[in-house]
């Protein structure tokens, strides 16, 4: 299997974990010191980096991503009860760079929220920063470019783009 078939079949595993709402697994493929970041609307990919000085619609260290991860799974989910469908579709997979302990990858997605009779669709690009281990990877940086041009219907994010 080549790289980049990795990579893909790795991010194709994380959306069918988040898909299914196994968010226990998922939070198994990230590094200690995860981020998983959703900068404002319009935010370009060069001002990411600024979440210490900009209020991002999410900004996750681990420890709050194991927060949220608790309160998804928990009986006190109220936003999520009873739990939307949701559907992720990742394409466009490309490494960036490959400094060998960690790549740096984007991938375009499309993700389907149905919650009761609504249909949301998210749509945007990935950037992740990947370090490798063994034959895989752990997520070291999610971050989510929204292409949207406000939430509007959109509603909050009660689950993991």
């Amino acid at each position: 299997m080549t790289l980049n078939e990795s990579v893909e079949k790795f991010l194709y595993e994380e959306a069918d974990l988040l898909d299914r709402w196994k968010f226990n697994e998922w939070e198994q493929l990230l590094t200690d010191d995860a981020e998983y970041l959703v900068p404002p609307i319009g935010q370009s990919d060069t001002d990411a980096d600024s979440y210490g000085s900009t209020l991002f619609v999410i900004a996750d260290d681990r420890a709050m991503l194991a927060a949220r991860v608790e309160r998804m799974t928990g009986k006190n989910a109220y936003c999520e009860s009873p739990r939307s469908n949701i559907r992720h579709l990742v394409s466009n997979v490309r490494i960036l760079s490959d400094d060998g302990d960690e790549l740096s990858v984007v991938a375009n997605f499309c993700v389907y929220r149905v919650r009761r009779t609504k249909i949301t669709e998210y749509m945007g690009q990935y950037q992740y920063l990947l370090k490798r281990e063994g034959d895989s990877f752990r997520i070291h940086r999610k971050t989510v470019y929204l292409d949207l041009g406000a939430f509007g219907g959109q509603g909050g994010l009660g689950f993991i783009l």
